[in-house]
């Protein structure tokens, strides 16, 4: 038993030395030693040097601090059995933490308080008083703010989804006269807003599964419908919604003012058994439930996908294909004749995007240094690159920033993945309003959600807010909900790649998992009234 336990106290010492080692290892060219801070951000290697970054230069000008920034991946820093113990560097960036973490972060004092030094923070105290919501989202069990937020209110992230159709490929069935009997659609019918029942979609998805769309000579690469099981976007929500349940990643969403889990539903489990069949007519791959979304997106690049669901087709489909793709609006469910679709828990106020450690030996400094990254012209270049690199288009003093949407070769994405550094920015309605002009392809996704996606909401359902719990909530939230959510997803993967699902085995389900489920509504239900109580209360002062 000696043996064992020293065995792994050895490995524990060498893996924290490991990472030690790493962090210094993945700092930029030149001397770490002398720098009034060091931060470490977690980051791919593909993304440019912070420290080479006009926004970062111009920041440590204007503030005269000297910030250098070294570097976790995120596969290294995952690994990290205790991140905040790494030695030598002020403060974590993208530091990613849940709830528990930080409050026992901060409880044990190894993380800063932020709320102690707003004296130092005049733009994170004005967003403090002037958005209560974001202040009662931000606060921990004791009524700290361990972590600086990113907040970008753009409307998006509730409607992760949209279904996308290629309408070439119903343009070869129509001429072929080859749609299923069903189905009757003509050239003129294929624009965005096309509206077929599920059952019509179901047949059309046949029809690209069996025939050789693609026109190579195969019927084996097509791909009738893809979407990234369990993603944050781009996911089966509302295929699963279209059944009459508000479905949404986490299977959990505010419906009319409780907290609601669409497992519970009926509805749920037809979904499930219907599902099931699409995947065993081959409608739906196997892949859809195991791909990542970089896979999901290199496989969609040929147009060889009938219908996905995602963000946004100019992310997945090369440019020269992309007029081949139409937007479909939900799914009409053939016994009620309703559309319906879920909301995301994504918020646009996310916690944990930095944290300052309690070794830095001047808190308040660096605090004000990050405080600058909440002013619009800074927190647009974090978003979206440097004013220098070409992130926007040139502009007369007095006018808004426009980001540029010509970047060349590389996509918008690839630009800003290398370019962007991201985390700690403030902007808001107010931000696009005055300040930012948002992306085109930003606004064009709002048009596309206006038009066809937001007026089928599931009546009633609302995304779960930033929650701030008690230390007991969070313990209770600890011991229940991950293990929840895994046996959630594996239940839902199994049954529709698996054998069919019978209604028995979905309430032997529920039955295993009643305690979990209920005890998870119990905990974010206080904490929801808490919250809708303390953010009316300060609206009203």
């Amino acid at each position: 038993m000696k043996k064992i336990i020293a065995g792994v106290l050895a490995a524990v010492l060498w893996f924290a030395v490991v990472i030690s080692y790493t962090v210094i290892a993945m700092r930029a060219d030149g001397d770490e030693d002398g720098h009034e801070f060091t931060v470490l951000a977690v980051k791919e290697e593909t993304v440019k040097d912070y420290n080479t970054m006009p926004v970062f230069k111009a920041l440590a000008k204007e503030t005269n601090r000297d910030v250098y920034w070294t570097y976790n991946t995120s596969a290294q820093y995952t690994n990290s059995p205790d991140p905040v113990g790494t030695n030598g560097i002020d403060a974590i960036y993208h530091a990613g933490f849940s709830n528990l973490q930080l409050y026992n972060y901060g409880k044990s004092g190894r993380i800063v308080a932020i709320d102690q030094y707003l004296n130092y923070m005049p733009n994170f105290a004005e967003i403090l008083e002037k958005r209560p919501d974001i202040a009662e989202a931000l606060k921990s069990p004791d009524g700290h703010i361990y972590s600086l937020p990113r907040v970008e209110e753009m409307g998006l992230k509730a409607y992760p989804n949209i279904l996308f159709v290629n309408k070439a490929w119903i343009k070869k069935l129509i001429d072929g006269n080859n749609l299923p009997a069903e189905v009757s659609l003509t050239e003129a019918d294929l624009t965005d807003g096309l509206k077929l029942t599920r059952n019509q979609f179901k047949a059309i998805l046949q029809k690209f599964n069996d025939l050789d769309m693609d026109g190579d000579g195969s019927t084996v690469n097509e791909v009738p419908l893809s979407f990234v099981s369990n993603n944050w976007q781009g996911n089966e929500s509302d295929l699963v919604a279209s059944f009459g349940v508000p479905e949404n990643a986490q299977h959990k969403t505010v419906l009319n003012g409780e907290i609601t889990f669409t497992v519970e539903s009926e509805n749920w489990f037809n979904a499930v058994k219907e599902l099931n069949e699409w995947c065993s007519k081959k409608l739906i791959r196997s892949t859809a439930f195991t791909q990542t979304q970089d896979e999901f997106l290199a496989k969609g690049q040929d147009g060889r996908y009938g219908a996905f669901y995602w963000w946004e087709k100019e992310t997945v489909v090369a440019k020269s294909l992309q007029g081949d793709y139409i937007m479909m609006q939900p799914l009409v469910d053939d016994a009620t004749g309703k559309q319906y679709v879920g909301v995301s828990n994504e918020l646009e106020v996310e916690k944990g995007a930095c944290v300052i450690l309690n070794a830095c030996k001047d808190k308040a400094g660096l605090l004000s240094y990050f405080d600058k990254f909440f002013e619009p012209e800074y927190s647009a270049q974090l978003n979206y690159g440097s004013i220098e690199s070409g992130a926007f288009e040139k502009r007369k003093e007095g006018e808004k920033l426009i980001p540029n949407d010509d970047h060349g070769a590389q996509s918008a994405d690839d630009f800003r993945m290398k370019n962007a550094p991201y985390g700690v920015v403030y902007l808001t309605q107010e931000v696009w309003g005055n300040d930012v002009e948002m992306e085109s392809r930003a606004k064009l996704r709002l048009e596309r959600l206006e038009a066809y996606v937001k007026p089928y909401t599931y009546e009633g359902a609302t995304p779960i807010p930033n929650l701030n719990y008690t230390k007991e909530e969070l313990d209770t939230l600890n011991r229940y909900e991950n293990s929840l959510g895994k046996n959630i997803t594996m239940w839902f993967t199994n049954k529709v790649t698996g054998a069919a699902p019978t209604i028995s085995e979905w309430k032997s389900f529920l039955k295993t998992n009643a305690t979990s489920i209920e005890q998870v509504k119990k905990v974010n239900q206080a904490a929801y009234d808490r919250y809708v109580a303390a953010t009316q209360n300060k609206e009203n002062r």
